[in-house]
Parts: structure tokens; C-alpha cells; sequence
């Protein structure tokens, strides 16, 4: 992959979904703070509620004319269109967009997710999955498309606007081609289903300028994966800082050949 005017995020505007929780295992929080340093951009993070998300109320006092909290549940459709108008009136544009909220359960501890059998699915948790991991991500893409348009056709450009990016986080397990442990259904086929709309949302919104990627994180110490952490080497359990910047590096370097791909925090493409 080779740098191009993606990097150049400048004073922008980018949005990150469920940037909150712990700051030490959340990515959506680790993304805010590392864009703020690696960029001049406005932040606006989101989560389910803004008033209870210290450390985001925290950042915003530093920050105050470059970070914005927003609330947002990918499971609710109206703090969708609700956050759709808010950004249309305050920002009239979105530059980058990080689809970062995801759900993946604990095991069976509190969770019926992530199935190791099919008689441990459940249609409730099944339905929740797809609606974090897949409904959600694919509804705010929608609501905030028309405000990331850079030309309106191939040969027409607006003003000097370089690409806009959508970056959903996926995960190497809802790669079917790479499905060789089976389980974990809910999961997989909820991070399966969100592959396939970025391919899908690639072959059309590269039209109006605006590239899409997911992305595997690995494995990363965060609140997501820490049930599952005990068997995994200690060299391949990823700090999220280190797991956020190489996947800022990654979107760094994109270009317009890469929109629909799937890819892991190295640059290295994963089938689908």
C-alpha cells in the first residue's frame, strides 16, 4: 500500500462509534485519542450515554473546540437519524467514519455468546449480535453517505475534497475462506454479513468518492476478548494502543484499489 490523500485528514471531521468505557480495553476510546494526536481533525465520538462516559467528558474539556460527545446506540434506529440531523446542522460533512462498536459476549458466563455448538444458540442474542455487529454499522453508513460525497460523478470533483473513509472493524473469524474451527455463530456470521456490505458499499460509494475497509484488529486486550485471553500467547495479545495506530497506518495508506477490502492491522489482505 502506498500513502495518499487519506492521510491528509487535516481539519476534518470524524466520527467514531461506542468511544467509550474503560479507556485501557475500549478501541473506540484508544481511536479518539489517537486521532486527536495524529490529527488536526474534529473528533465526534459517540456512545449510548454521553453524561456516564467520564473519560470522553474528560477529553472534551481538553479539547472543547475539537472533540463533540454524541449519543448513539447501534441498536436503536432513532439516535441514528437523530445523530444524522445533529451532525448535518453543526458539521455538514464527515470525513472519516469508524464503525467500531461490536459485540462478541463472554462465553456463557452472562451471555449466551460465542456459541461453541449450534444448540447453544439463542434467537434473542443472535438477533442482537446482527443488530451491534452488522444493522447498525450498515444504517449509520447510510444516514451519514450523502454528507462524505467528494464528486457526484466519476469526472466531477467537489472543490479539492480528498477521499472520505469508512472503516468498519470486522474480524479474521468472519472470513468463511478461513473458517476452519467452526462455533462462535452468532459472531461469525454477524462480522461475515458486515464483509459483505463493505464489499458492497466499496462498488458503490467509490463512485462518489468515498472508500470503505474492514479491518481485523487481532487479538487485543480489550474488554471484548478478555474472557477468551488465557489461550493466547503473549506475544499475539495486542495493547490496544499499539492495535489502534497500526490500524490508523493502515487506512493511512490506502488508495482507491483497496475500497471493499478486507485487511488485518498489518495492510495484509484476508479473504473473504
Amino acid at each position: 500500500m502506498k500513502n495518499t490523500n487519506v492521510s491528509k485528514i487535516g481539519k476534518k471531521h470524524i466520527l467514531i462509534t461506542e468511544a467509550t468505557t474503560t479507556p485501557r480495553y475500549t478501541r473506540g476510546w484508544q481511536f479518539c485519542k489517537s486521532l486527536l494526536d495524529r490529527t488536526k481533525g474534529k473528533i465526534v465520538a459517540c456512545c449510548r450515554s454521553p453524561s456516564n462516559a467520564n473519560e470522553l467528558q474528560r477529553i472534551l474539556s481538553k479539547y472543547p473546540e475539537r472533540v463533540q460527545v454524541l449519543p448513539l446506540g447501534m441498536e436503536d434506529q432513532s439516535t441514528i437519524d437523530a445523530l444524522e440531523i445533529k451532525i448535518a446542522q453543526t458539521c455538514r460533512r464527515v470525513d472519516a467514519l469508524f464503525n467500531v462498536a461490536g459485540i462478541l459476549g463472554d462465553g456463557g458466563m452472562a451471555t449466551p455468546g460465542p456459541e461453541g455448538s449450534v444448540v447453544s444458540i439463542d434467537r434473542d442474542w443472535l438477533k442482537k449480535s446482527l443488530a451491534v455487529n452488522i444493522i447498525g454499522p450498515v444504517m449509520l453508513t447510510k444516514a451519514l453517505s450523502p454528507l462524505m460525497r467528494v464528486s457526484r460523478r466519476r469526472s466531477i470533483t467537489l472543490g479539492n475534497r480528498p477521499p472520505t473513509v469508512v472503516v468498519n472493524l470486522s474480524a479474521r473469524v468472519g472470513s468463511m475462506s478461513d473458517n476452519r474451527l467452526g462455533g462462535w455463530y452468532s459472531y461469525r456470521m454477524s462480522k461475515s454479513a458486515l464483509n459483505q456490505a463493505t464489499k458492497t458499499l466499496g462498488l458503490e460509494l467509490k463512485r462518489q468518492g468515498t472508500w470503505i475497509l474492514a479491518l481485523h484488529s487481532g487479538t487485543t486486550d480489550t474488554d471484548l476478548s478478555k474472557p477468551f485471553q488465557k489461550n493466547v500467547q503473549k506475544e499475539k495479545l495486542f495493547p490496544v494502543e499499539f492495535t489502534v495506530n497500526s490500524l490508523l497506518d493502515v487506512v493511512k495508506s490506502i488508495n482507491a484499489e483497496h475500497t471493499g477490502g478486507f485487511y488485518d492491522w498489518a495492510g495484509k489482505a484476508i479473504p473473504y
